[in-house]
């Protein structure tokens, strides 16, 4: 089994709205921007409009005080969307900077209706993710539908959720709270006719947000989760640490990695709690190797979770380790996220069954071997008594027999006659029914094993046989 490094989990929230635009030549008041030393000239710094209102998120040399349009009140225009009260503006009304952040609609975009109403309307604010700040914004936002399940609705009204000003994974601001209203310092406007906060030339990390340029959450990431897995519905089966968690805050490098649910995929919870900004857990894997604990709902887990042990993991995980103990090579395991990887040296299990001067066999401890399996089986030269001599070629990266497929082969055997079935190594024990296989077209290390009892005429039950 190979796990590929599951990168962290996604999360971005970042909306920037308004409902009314103005430019310098639509500013019927020609009232300069507050506080930026724009009196229709120079200020007392010499500065202009160009070189102060960047800071306030708008990014323009025009200043002005934006006003309604006539005739913009949501009672005069079409309905857009179910979930909460918002109205379709006509494209001229949105700025061009806040229109991706909206839904469009037949002419315009959908906007609350609060943006509509009330030229200086600013979201309430509401406490967000751990009680860090945030603001109240409507469901008709698209980002804010899109991640409503791990968004919560705390103080805000019933079509509201509470998007966090700061995004938690990187620690820059969001944009959800950017929004100024005119006059709120720092102005609204820009030259293409938007009114809008935090769009300007700042980058979206405009004044509001506090901790522009602070790292991003650190690896591993120690705190209270920061989504809670247990806001989000259960997945595999009962208490196995894994819920479902929506496909956009999948990344798309993980979810092949992972088991689908509705809506989303199965995510173990130490995932989802940091983030994927974490350190599995270490533990002593088949024959003593370095592993990781993992949960049994990643499916490359599940796949041979009565295979490996789980040690000292939690019931719900099995000990996978760093190293293949066939061949050496890395699994995966132990190179998750920030894990700084393996420590110990690699342990491979010890050679068997020496054909034409070759070790063509591992001794595999009989633990994880199936008992059907374990009757082909012998110690050969293996010095741990529970250990059992396996071919190497039955056996995967991690030691288990699962998916061998061997080639098929043509024989013409003693008392039996010819037959059909596939090629196995010489390393089992084929027991007194071997006197009548023969090799047939197989090469000199494999005999050719029927997979139907040319006597009885039912299955032989041979290793890798449909």
């Amino acid at each position: 089994m190979r796990l590929k490094a599951l990168p962290a989990l996604l999360l971005s929230v970042g909306v920037s709205l308004a409902a009314y635009g103005c430019s310098a030549s639509n500013d019927i008041n020609g009232t300069p921007l507050l506080a930026s030393g724009d009196d229709g000239g120079t200020g007392d710094d010499g500065g202009n409009a160009s070189s102060s209102s960047s800071s306030g998120g708008s990014g323009s040399s025009g200043s002005c005080t934006p006003a309604p349009p006539p005739n913009l009140n949501p009672s005069t225009l079409p309905s857009c969307c179910t979930a909460g009260a918002a109205h379709c503006v006509p494209t001229e009304y949105v700025p061009s900077a806040d229109q991706a952040a909206l839904a469009s609609c037949s002419g315009g975009y959908c906007v609350p209706d609060p943006f509509i109403s009330n030229p200086n309307y600013m979201p309430p604010t509401c406490n967000a993710f751990n009680n860090t700040p945030g603001v109240c914004l409507s469901l008709c936002v698209p980002q804010v539908e899109q991640y409503k399940s791990i968004l919560t609705q705390g103080s805000c009204a019933a079509t509201e959720l509470c998007a966090p000003c700061t995004n938690p994974l990187t620690k820059m601001p969001s944009g959800a709270c950017e929004f100024k209203p005119p006059g709120a310092g720092g102005g609204n406007c820009s030259a293409d006719g938007g009114a809008h906060g935090g769009s300007g030339s700042s980058g979206g990390s405009g004044s509001s947000g506090g901790d522009a340029g602070t790292p991003a959450v650190s690896c591993p990431y120690k705190g209270p989760p920061i989504i809670d897995p247990t806001t989000l519905p259960a997945c595999g089966a009962a208490n196995t640490g894994a819920h479902c968690l929506q496909a956009s805050l999948v990344p798309m490098a993980m979810q092949s990695q992972l088991a689908t649910c509705s809506g989303g995929f199965c995510v173990p919870d130490v995932f989802i709690e940091s983030a994927g900004n974490f350190v599995p857990a270490t533990c002593a894997s088949l024959d003593g190797a370095e592993g990781r604990c993992l949960n049994v709902n990643i499916p490359q887990v599940s796949q041979q979770e009565s295979m490996l042990p789980q040690a000292t993991c939690q019931t719900y995980e099995r000990c996978v380790p760093c190293f293949s103990p066939i061949d050496g090579t890395k699994t995966g395991a132990c190179n998750l996220s920030c894990d700084p990887g393996p420590t110990k040296p690699i342990v491979l299990f010890p050679s068997c069954c020496k054909e034409n001067g070759n070790e063509e066999g591992r001794c595999v401890p009989s633990t994880i071997i199936s008992s059907t399996e374990q009757k082909n089986l012998s110690q050969d030269v293996c010095k741990n008594q529970t250990d059992l001599c396996v071919p190497s070629e039955m056996l995967s990266s991690t030691g288990t027999t699962s998916g061998f497929k061997p080639p098929t082969c043509t024989a013409t055997g003693f008392l039996v006659g010819q037959y059909t079935g596939v090629c196995l190594s010489n390393c089992l024990s084929f027991g007194i029914q071997g006197i009548a296989l023969a090799q047939g077209s197989c090469d000199d290390i494999h005999t050719c094993a029927p997979c139907t009892n040319p006597l009885t005429g039912q299955p032989s039950g041979a290793p890798g046989c449909p």
